[in-house]
């Protein structure tokens, strides 16, 4: 019996884990995930799109405390190249590193849930090898559903596909590939094809735009999220579409590739590609873009993911058509149950799916564990 199961353990699962650790030390508290570390599918997607440096800030991050990474660069002899811009923007190395050193104490079931069912006034998790697990609570924190596909490329290669960088590896160093997005993921990759060697044309359909963030900063703090939480529940998704910023790319991103593409190293259209060809891709104007290799960076798809929407369906709890579940104030989807990353995105706003996010979800999930385990005894 485990007094509180994260189903997912990345960023978000195993950042809750910690401040749950902390909130209530004698708790049995576990995260379940077939993967090897909190960091696993976070590199795999930080290595297939050529990441030097976090977009968020390095107030962002796993540990508990507010200048954590702050105090671990300085004792681990990290310099001032590991801290970017105003926003003072870790370096990729020292936060993984700092991650990996806060993370290591969460214990692990290596599995992937299967099923998930109440039992009582507690909640059984069913995994794909046919185990059963309890715990008194349960919270769900799933990473980003599937890639973002258009349907004229449902058989391309994407950056966030799992194998994606094994597949690349093969690839000739001559090739001319075609990236279609025009987010930070299509620059960086674009980016690194150009380093490699390779002749690279970049296809969006808007133009490049700059923004530090992917979402409005101010929602990382009380001052918005505060009167973000008086709006009726049906207003949020319009707010939330309006305040975040969908495929850009902060500045360092935009300036790299400006330069690359001024020496013509890469090459950038704006069109709407509407199919493939026998050597490329055919625009919606008529254009035709020759390549021996189109890759799609296009973000991820909407929507909650398979393990949420099977929950969601199961057990006939609300989620909307964006991928967001209708929970209240204390990440409950039902009693016992609770939600975090970007499905928690009504309670916690634009950045919930973010690493602030995972901070917001887990201080929030801490503090009322906490004051339960300080009543428990005046009910004993």
């Amino acid at each position: 019996m485990l007094d509180w199961l994260i189903i997912g353990g990345g960023l978000h699962g195993s950042h809750i884990a910690r401040r749950l650790q902390a909130a209530c030390p004698g708790a049995a508290v576990a995260v379940m995930d077939p993967a090897a570390s909190a960091l696993s599918a976070w590199q795999r997607r930080a290595n297939a799109c050529g990441m030097f440096y976090l977009r968020s800030s390095q107030a962002h991050h796993l540990g508990l405390r507010a200048d954590a990474l702050r105090v671990f660069a300085r004792e681990h002899g990290y310099d001032a190249s590991h801290s970017l811009g105003r926003y003072r923007r870790p370096s990729r190395g020292l936060f993984e590193a700092h991650a990996e050193a806060v993370t290591s104490t969460v214990p692990r079931i290596a599995a992937r849930a299967e099923a998930i069912a109440p039992q009582g006034h507690d909640w059984q998790v069913t995994t794909r090898a046919g185990a059963h697990y309890t715990a008194r609570r349960l919270v769900l924190a799933p990473g980003p559903p599937a890639p973002q596909r258009p349907r004229w490329g449902s058989e391309l290669a994407h950056v966030f596909d799992q194998h994606f960088a094994a597949r690349s590896a093969n690839w000739s160093a001559a090739a001319h590939i075609a990236i279609v997005g025009g987010g930070i993921s299509a620059a960086q990759y674009a980016t690194a094809c150009a380093r490699a060697g390779h002749a690279v044309t970049m296809l969006s359909r808007h133009p490049l735009r700059q923004c530090a963030f992917d979402s409005d900063p101010c929602y990382a703090g009380p001052r918005c999220l505060t009167t973000f939480a008086r709006l009726p529940l049906a207003q949020r998704p319009a707010l939330l579409a309006q305040v975040r910023n969908p495929a850009t790319m902060p500045a360092d991103v935009h300036a790299e590739l400006a330069a690359l593409l001024a020496t013509s190293a890469v090459r950038w259209l704006r069109g709407d590609v509407v199919a493939l060809h026998d050597d490329g891709l055919r625009l919606a104007d008529g254009r035709r873009v020759a390549a021996d290799r189109v890759v799609l960076a296009t973000g991820f798809a909407a929507g909650a993911g398979p393990l949420l929407e099977h929950v969601a369906q199961h057990l006939q709890l609300p989620l909307d058509s964006h991928g967001y579940a209708h929970i209240d104030a204390r990440l409950a989807w039902a009693p016992g149950l609770h939600v975090a990353g970007r499905p928690a995105s009504l309670r916690l706003g634009p950045m919930a799916g973010n690493i602030r996010g995972a901070q917001l979800a887990g201080k929030r999930l801490a503090a009322m564990a906490h004051h339960a385990a300080s009543r428990a005894p005046d009910h004993a």
